[in-house]
């Protein structure tokens, strides 16, 4: 097939559009990959040269930094909007649980083909000691490159307000009420020191203070089958196996499995807790009269006291009462 020109230079204005318009099919081809990153992250600069210089040339790369709390959920409906195929947190735990409620909140794998990933770049990174995720770009390159994606679960914290309203929100690791709800509530309240001492420090002033101040709380928690009242210093409802800086406070807990590892550390004092500390670090069981561990999909925890504070993945979430519930595979997630 021939094509003749007019003139010469109606040739050249053909050719010139037929360019632009290779170019922008070849754009739009591109698999297109958005980094939601949190705003004060250190070493920010390397990290978004490293990003471009390792993705650019096959990727088609959407940067989304954050500028206020919360921001990371928006900006990850954002990217969805913007036809991202995959979605990356870069920060913290923190970072991460913003964008699985942006992505949850905003129809999840049932209203979007993203598929979610993180580049561990905080100072919280327990969720990716489950999945053995570092912070490499390369490593999240590979990923990428092989569709390295697997079906994992999410929690779903179901919270009834004071004028009878439900909020949902959702978790990816760990959700727990007790001395380290306390803790975190304690820590992120308290900007300026954290500037100051750095959160390392600021974290284990924190915990070292609240453990000398703690009151066990009185709660009821229970599903089909299994009731237990009392106190407790800690109840933890686990999807991945670590939190609190590599505490492995769940050994048996699988994050695709549509189950939760339930860890009730009961009427049990601090001092007895910091005793089998060694053992937490190295994901053992503790085995003590008040420590129960379970299996469930859905758990119902009643209080009559409205200050007891469920964190997760190192974020407030709200106050007891609260049902927990497993959502089965409801992330895609890029696993090694």
């Amino acid at each position: 097939m021939s094509i003749s020109f007019r003139n010469e230079k109606s040739k050249k204005l053909v050719n010139s559009q037929g360019f632009k318009i290779l170019m922008w099919h070849i754009f739009e081809s591109m698999v297109r990959v958005g980094f939601v990153l949190h705003g004060k992250i250190g070493g920010k600069k390397k990290l978004l040269k490293e990003i471009s210089s390792i993705l650019d040339e096959k990727y088609d790369i959407k940067i989304y930094e954050t500028t206020r709390p919360r921001h990371a959920a928006e900006l990850t409906k954002n990217a969805i909007e913007d036809a991202c195929q995959y979605i990356i947190a870069v920060g913290g735990d923190g970072t991460l649980n913003e964008v699985v409620n942006g992505f949850l909140k905003h129809g999840g794998k049932d209203k979007s083909s993203a598929v979610l990933g993180v580049l561990p770049w905080g100072t919280g990174n327990d969720f990716v000691r489950t999945i053995g995720m570092d912070r490499s770009v390369r490593q999240l390159k590979s990923l990428i490159d092989t569709n390295s994606v697997k079906l994992i679960d999410a929690g779903q914290i179901r919270l009834e307000q004071t004028d009878g309203s439900v909020v949902d929100q959702y978790f990816d690791n760990i959700a727990d009420l007790g001395i380290g709800a306390d803790i975190v509530a304690q820590v992120n309240g308290v900007h300026l020191r954290k500037k100051i001492l750095g959160g390392t420090l600021l974290f284990f002033l924190t915990a070292l203070k609240t453990f000398l101040v703690y009151k066990h709380k009185k709660v009821i928690v229970s599903w089909p089958g299994f009731r237990w009242e009392g106190k407790i210093l800690s109840l933890v409802i686990a999807n991945g196996r670590f939190f609190g800086s590599g505490v492995g406070i769940a050994p048996d807990a699988v994050i695709d499995d549509g189950k939760f590892q339930v860890v009730i550390f009961g009427n049990l004092s601090v001092f007895d807790y910091l005793k089998k500390y060694g053992k937490l670090r190295r994901s053992e069981k503790i085995v003590l009269p008040e420590v129960h561990y379970n299996v469930a999909d859905q758990i119902k925890v009643q209080t009559n006291d409205r200050t007891v504070t469920i964190e997760a993945d190192g974020e407030i979430s709200g106050y007891a009462p609260v049902i927990f519930k497993c959502l089965p595979k409801a992330l895609p997630f890029l696993v090694p």
